[in-house]
């Protein structure tokens, strides 16, 4: 379930930067000289084999997995059984193209040494950054337990003492209202009941649920499966509950139970990463640009209407999370205030506020909401990771709390700059309905080259200056 049991992007290349260096170390203590190192062909031919030797055994072991999991001690031992791997296998292979005998034994050696002080340091440092990284509240997983109360104690206890590191239990939801039963301690956890537990997932920030129950009908756990998968959220199932007719996705681990996990997308770390990049990388660039702008239209806005430059709001992230999104601002700075008093004139069918030639709107503002050029300070929100590149339309806080079941499953993944719903008619649509069957297109059919082709796709309605208002 979750991070824990897929491999760790990025791991690889860390290690192989390691034998890299180690490998170069072994050359400077052999020869006392980097002079030549990849210069003659025996010496290449040596740090390609390594490679590939290692990426061959990564690939077909766990070496890469579950590294946030592990204890430092574990870790300094599996890289030690790593490098006895490496070293069998290359001295087999040299063996085997006749050129064992051409390199010193000490060169290797060294190697061997370097590389395990080197990959050890190194996966430690990321094992310390991964984990700090995600006690913060934006990065971990928010998980409930659902169950009964003649199983919550022994539940709550057993995940408790094995909850995954990117994981947090938000608190507990009792199908039975047994709530009176409970120790001291437990009724505290308890956070709904069977009759409220939809309107409290739907409102709150969270990603996944835990299900591990007893004497419940398996109809009834199919209902509450297939409801929680509209929402967007990710059901694990005791493994213990048979029968369930619902096709399970995978068959998992959570903490010390083996589980069914169901969800409308699972998405493998490896997709995400490269998704996470590609946000890092283009933020970057964005951000060099919104300094640009800010010189040029910041002065700008100010004359026309004093006051701050950028207009900051609470917008609602992946599963409800709770962000401050920038924007350059468009209004005069009582817009929020005349909102209430325009909404006869909302143009949109459902929770989203559009409307044509609205007062609030300074002429700076129609031009810079007309050339997207509103939108550029958003690039921050994409480099701290509230955001990505693409993805779904941010809510506003009002709008989120009126959101149905199905609307809050396009809030499954982190809201975008860009997304299908702006390059299929931006803001030419007039039904919410119509955006959310847009954003769900997105997630169920999510790719990296997806986001690459709404990428493009934006950048090309952006100089046309279609659609946007």
């Amino acid at each position: 379930m979750g991070k824990k049991y897929k491999s760790t992007p990025g791991l690889a290349a860390l290690d192989m930067a390691a034998l890299v260096l180690a490998y170069i170390i072994g050359y400077y203590v052999r020869f006392r000289t980097l002079e030549g190192i990849f210069e003659e062909q025996l010496y290449r031919i040596g740090i390609v084999c390594l490679l590939l030797i290692y990426l061959c055994v990564a690939l077909q072991t766990d070496f890469l997995k579950d590294l946030v999991e592990r204890d430092y001690a574990k870790e300094i031992f599996l890289v030690f059984r790593i490098n006895c791997i490496l070293a069998v296998f290359m001295a087999l292979l040299l063996y085997f193209l006749h050129i064992a005998g051409d390199y010193s034994r000490m060169f290797y050696g060294v190697i061997f040494v370097a590389d395990i002080c080197l990959m050890g340091s190194f996966r430690c440092l990321c094992k310390k950054l991964l984990r700090n990284y995600y006690k913060a509240d934006k990065f971990s997983l928010r998980f409930l337990i659902l169950t009964n109360g003649a199983l919550a104690e022994q539940v709550y206890g057993e995940l408790t003492e094995c909850v995954p590191a990117d994981y947090r239990l938000d608190g507990m939801v009792l199908l039975d209202d047994r709530k009176d039963a409970l120790p001291g301690k437990l009724k505290d956890m308890v956070v709904a009941v069977r009759e409220n537990m939809y309107d409290y997932i739907r409102q709150q920030v969270i990603d996944e649920v835990f299900i591990s129950v007893n004497n419940c009908p398996v109809h009834e756990i199919e209902d509450v499966i297939l409801t929680l998968q509209h929402m967007g959220i990710v059901v694990n199932v005791n493994i213990q509950t048979f029968g369930l007719k619902t096709k399970e996705k995978a068959l998992r681990e959570f903490g010390q139970h083996s589980v069914l996990t169901y969800s409308t997308n699972m998405f493998d770390s490896t997709s995400l990463f490269l998704k996470r990049g590609m946000d890092i990388i283009g933020s970057l660039v964005g951000l060099f640009f919104t300094a640009v702008l800010t010189i040029i239209v910041g002065p700008l806005i100010f004359l026309e209407s004093p006051g701050p430059v950028f207009f900051s709001q609470v917008r609602i992230g992946k599963n409800g999370r709770r962000f401050k999104i920038y924007k350059f601002r468009s209004m005069y700075v009582d817009a929020e205030k005349r909102k209430e008093e325009l909404m006869e004139h909302n143009e949109m069918c459902g929770h989203m506020f559009k409307m044509a030639n609205d007062p609030r709107v300074t002429k700076v503002g129609e031009f810079i909401r007309k050339t997207s050029i509103d939108e550029f300070p958003q690039f921050y929100n994409v480099l701290k990771g509230d955001m990505s590149l693409v993805g779904t339309r941010p809510p506003t806080e009002d709008e989120f709390l009126h959101y149905t079941n199905e609307q809050k499953r396009r809030l499954s993944l982190k809201p975008g700059i860009t997304g299908l719903w702006q390059v299929s008619g931006r803001s030419d649509i007039t039904d919410f309905d119509e955006v959310v069957k847009l954003d769900l297109q997105y997630i169920d059919h999510w790719s990296i080259w997806q986001d690459i082709k709404i990428v493009g796709k934006t950048v090309v309605m952006v100089l046309r200056g279609s659609g946007a208002r």
